[in-house]
């Protein structure tokens, strides 16, 4: 080889190298670099065969795609981080420009960011791209990666605006955007902020939004999605003489029960153009798509706005070795058999974690009527023979207090055991003989009767912060925090848990001015507690279901369906509320709700039917004495019941409305001390009375009479958070 060849050769080198390298499509670039981690259920290199549907949406993610924004609906544990990870590896090693990626939450940020880490380290054109990951280097962390030097992968929450705000990128990640607020700290919609961030880039940019959907009405993804192609997988009818393409959708689903046993031993599908059986063996033949030899394929029902690419995908098209169609048809059957009882939360589960679809809650309702005509005859403060807990919840006006006592039973089953009505200001201090409070605080230590006749006192009771008595509630709450008083506020944003997790600290003390360690206030998810109730407001009968008793005043059954449920549109978002007219009482309704968050911060939503047993044998021994005496009936309120105390060195306040036929247990939780956590009341049977006709003899000094064997009566739980830990724990 001469001089001139060498030359000719190393010019053409020179041009080889400089030319681009050749545009991968993001479909093209999994196959061809990802490796999936050993701890996954197929580690090695990506496979579309897993995930036949997942390919077009990759392949719309690519750069050369004119979509701007991807939507994907989908059914959890599909495709949906996978692809997102495979798309922003892609853009890392191929198209190097800042990337920003939000979750809901920290949790998820962390769990995401351990993956893009574990994507980095498996495949070798991304490690040598990202900076080593050490304690000192901020370009490698768990919120921030950096590659080549000039571009990096954000990670952060989506619920700041800060943090909307802070970057700017071209390409955009946001995960489970139905879990996000629809206004960030009052600064608008998460999307909008999100894309905002990408205006210096006109159309080189892209979006990828991701989730699960939830309410029907509340859902950022399904407005997302309509917005787009709407696009759905259709597949063929395996049987040779059809082979019509048709999505799989729950109208076509069936399922059937073994007729000996009764378990469900078989889930199919129906196909809509032949109506022959179509069985999850047939998946081998029908999910492939036309790049791997198949019929199927994304077919788009609506143009779209001529931005957007939207895809709905439900765990039906679940791969063989996943999820089974037996396994979703039981889920269904639970969900359905729950929704007969009122309880709608597993079907919303499977509507959106396996169908990808939003669910649209129950909005049928009830009128007083009806719950009066469903009223039960049944005796005030007594415990039912199937409840065991009784909570009290309060409710504040500037002129009284409304308070309600519940007993609840396995199930979330519970009664409306009394409704008392206090009458006066709440501005006096408790420590004022028949203020309100003072009323309240005898309310308290009064125990209940269950139907064994043992003596229960109440586990929890909480105080409505709101109104205009709200530093009054505080004053009175901070002083009884020990006493299992919880201070309540509901929430006014939609979609809150029915109890929070954690109290927020409110430090005031008596004067008003803030100090440390204060009073702890617990927020309340109004909305979904209230469709929790109303969804279970026509049960007549076991889990979920109320009972009210005969003798409640007539506008106690007005005021519990005086709210109606409506949607409303804020800022161009629909935001579905709980409205009540104008000038209506709604007093018993709120104290349903707060009596029901006190059963979740309980724990009793979690309690197996081994829980409820354990508490019964603690509270209500099996093994009794044959010859114990009969309890007596309950003692009957007229409106405050008065304590039935041992004589004291002072007279008690005078209270003016006195029980009929009080039960008198031998020893009682007087006001001070006050009974503890673990406190275990004993008593003998009530004395009997002397005939009317004749005087009633003095009580004889000395000598005693023989004691008869004590029967336990009751387990008072009276701190909150030692009560909240045995109760969620099942009494052991």
């Amino acid at each position: 080889m001469n001089l001139a060849d060498g030359y000719s050769l190393m010019l053409e080198a020179a041009i080889e190298a400089s030319r681009p390298d050749p545009e991968l499509r993001c479909d093209e670039w999994a196959e061809q670099y990802m490796v999936l981690p050993k701890s996954g259920p197929q580690p090695g290199p990506f496979r579309f065969d897993r995930s036949y549907p997942a390919r077009r949406v990759h392949q719309v993610l690519s750069p050369n795609h004119p979509a701007k924004r991807v939507v994907a609906k989908v059914a959890s544990q599909m495709f949906k981080t996978q692809t997102a990870l495979n798309w922003i590896g892609s853009l890392m090693h191929r198209r190097p420009r800042n990337i920003l990626a939000l979750e809901p939450t920290d949790t998820l940020v962390k769990r995401f960011s351990a993956r893009v880490s574990t994507m980095i380290r498996s495949v070798p054109e991304l490690r040598e791209r990202v900076a080593a990951a050490k304690s000192r280097d901020s370009r490698n962390t768990t919120q921030a990666k950096d590659f080549l030097g000039d571009a990096t992968l954000y990670m952060n929450t989506a619920g700041s605006a800060a943090n909307l705000a802070e970057v700017s990128a071209p390409y955009i990640y946001i995960d489970e955007i139905d879990r996000l607020d629809l206004d960030v700290d009052g600064e608008g919609d998460p999307v909008e902020l999100a894309e905002a961030r990408a205006t210096q880039y006109a159309n080189d940019c892209k979006f990828l939004y991701t989730s699960s959907p939830g309410i029907e009405g509340f859902s950022k993804i399904d407005t997302l999605y309509e917005m787009g192609t709407k696009e759905k997988y259709f597949v063929p009818c395996p049987h040779d003489d059809c082979g019509h393409l048709h999505s799989l959708e729950m109208e076509h689903f069936r399922y059937a029960r073994d007729e000996e046993t009764g378990f469900m031993d078989r889930a199919w599908f129906v196909c809509p153009e032949c109506g022959t059986d179509i069985d999850e063996r047939h998946k081998v033949t029908m999910l492939p798509d036309e790049a791997a030899g198949g019929l199927a394929r994304w077919v788009a029902t609506a143009k779209g706005d001529g931005e957007t690419v939207s895809f709905t995908l439900s765990a039906f098209y679940m791969p063989i070795g996943a999820i089974t169609w037996l396994s979703l048809a039981r889920q269904l059957a639970r969900a359905r058999d729950r929704l007969k009882r009122g309880d709608h939360e597993a079907m919303q589960v499977f509507y959106n974690t396996r169908l990808g679809l939003s669910y649209k809650n129950s909005e049928s309702t009830t009128t007083a009527e009806q719950l009066r005509r469903r009223a039960e005859d049944y005796p005030m403060r007594v415990l039912p023979d199937a409840a065991l807990v009784a909570t009290m919840a309060v409710d504040t006006q500037p002129n009284r207090l409304e308070v309600q006592i519940e007993a609840w039973g396995p199930g979330m089953e519970h009664w409306v055991i009394d409704y008392i009505v206090l009458n006066g200001s709440p501005t006096e201090s408790a420590d004022v003989p028949g203020s309100v409070w003072h009323r309240l605080d005898t309310i308290r230590r009064t125990p209940l009767l269950h139907a064994s006749g043992r003596l229960i006192m109440l586990s929890a009771y909480g105080i409505d912060s709101g109104g205009a008595n709200t530093q009054d509630v505080y004053n009175y709450g901070q002083a009884r925090k020990a006493l299992n008083c919880v201070v309540l506020h509901g929430s006014s944003r939609p979609n809150r848990p029915i109890m929070g997790s954690a109290p927020s600290k409110v430090d005031i003390d008596w004067g008003g001015e803030k100090v440390k360690g204060g009073v702890e206030l617990w927020t309340v998810g109004t909305d979904v507690a209230k469709d929790w109730l109303s969804n279970r407001m026509q049960l007549t009968e076991g889990g979920g279901a109320m009972h009210f008793q005969l003798d409640l005043p007539p506008e106690w059954f007005d005021m519990m369906v005086v709210e109606q449920p409506h949607t409303k549109w804020r800022k161009g978002r629909p935001v579905r509320e709980w409205v009540k007219p104008n000038g209506a009482r709604n007093e018993a309704w709120d104290v349903s709700v707060y009596n029901l968050a006190l059963a979740h911060q309980l724990g009793l939503q979690k309690w197996s039917a081994l829980d409820w047993k354990r508490l019964r044998d603690k509270l209500i021994p099996p093994n009794l004495d044959l010859f114990a005496v009969a309890p007596q009936p309950a003692p009957v309120f007229d409106s405050v019941p008065a304590p039935v105390l041992a004589p004291a060195p002072e007279p008690a306040p005078v209270v003016d409305i006195a029980p009929a036929a009080p039960v008198q247990p031998e020893r009682i939780p007087t006001p001070e001390p006050e009974p503890t956590a673990q406190t275990v009341q004993a008593s003998v049977p009530p004395p009997m009375q002397p005939p009317a006709s004749e005087p009633a003899a003095p009580a004889p000094v000395a000598p005693a009479p023989a004691p008869q064997a004590p029967v336990p009566v009751a387990t008072a739980i009276n701190r909150p958070f030692v009560g909240r830990r045995i109760l969620s724990r099942g009494i052991r």
